[in-house]
């Protein structure tokens, strides 16, 4: 069994966790499987980095070269249609990468082991499920900002742990969604600053990588930014998962056989 989740084994309750805890936790989880948890960041976030950063400087040096306006057009609408598609492959692979990450730390925390391969294989088996999750979690979200800011920040906290439910519960739609609010419901402060907190650390992180290559060419730009989201992506699922056992620990009595017992079901 992991010892950073719980102590003794078998029906042992898991215990809840503060927000130091928390993070601690997945601090401790990340130093321990920091080259499978990156290699699996790195499949994705390295070639669509650098595809995007190759688009921006395509887009600013040859917009100022062209001066043919049909030239312009053309290279414009070429330009907006590769960046489009790679916009929609980011996202669908992007889904892919939070599905297998999530998954690779679930079964962690459960004291099994997730291969690479699996755990993609995962992911791309619940894409579709985890795209529309995450499309009603995100309008939901905005809805809840156009009418004000505050009723959209309390819904993305209601709603943030609605991937980790369908992914280890096997919830789907708005199965998942109901599941998060329910389990965020009385503890709402506490997932927020969680993940507040988490969301600075990996900002925080991140600048500190990419600022020193900020001057430097689209292609070392690309690069920092691609080492900066692998470093700093598996640590926000980290503390997504742990954040979402924790809400289930403070609100039914979770153990390992039952969270085990979740992974199994739900991979069926």
């Amino acid at each position: 069994m992991n010892q950073t989740i719980g102590q003794g084994g078998g029906m042992a309750a898991l215990p809840p966790r503060r927000i130091g805890e928390l993070l601690s936790a997945a601090l401790q989880l990340y130093r321990r499987h920091w080259r499978t948890l990156m290699a699996i960041a790195a499949v994705v976030v390295v070639p669509l980095t650098l595809l995007q950063y190759g688009i921006g400087h395509w887009v600013r040096s040859h917009g100022q070269q062209l001066q043919d306006p049909a030239a312009v057009s053309t290279s414009f609408w070429a330009v907006a249609s590769a960046s489009l598609l790679a916009a929609l492959v980011g996202l669908l692979l992007y889904q892919v990468l939070t599905g297998a990450i999530t998954r690779t730390i679930a079964t962690e925390v459960a004291g099994q082991d997730l291969g690479l391969e699996q755990s993609y294989r995962f992911g791309f088996a619940r894409l579709g499920p985890i795209l529309v999750v995450s499309i009603l979690v995100g309008l939901a979200t905005l809805l809840g900002l156009i009418v004000f800011i505050i009723p959209g920040i309390y819904i993305g906290v209601r709603l943030a742990v609605s991937t980790q439910a369908l992914i280890v519960e096997g919830k789907r739609g708005t199965d998942s969604m109901r599941r998060s609010w329910d389990l965020v419901g009385g503890h709402w402060w506490h997932a927020a600053f969680t993940i507040l907190i988490a969301g600075l650390i990996t900002g925080v992180v991140n600048a500190i990588i990419t600022a020193p290559f900020s001057a430097g060419a689209w292609f070392i730009q690309g690069v920092a930014a691609a080492v900066a989201t692998i470093v700093t992506l598996p640590y926000g699922a980290l503390v997504g998962v742990l954040l979402y056992l924790d809400l289930r620990a403070r609100k039914e009595r979770l153990d390992l056989d039952t969270l085990k017992a979740n992974l199994q079901a739900s991979a069926a």
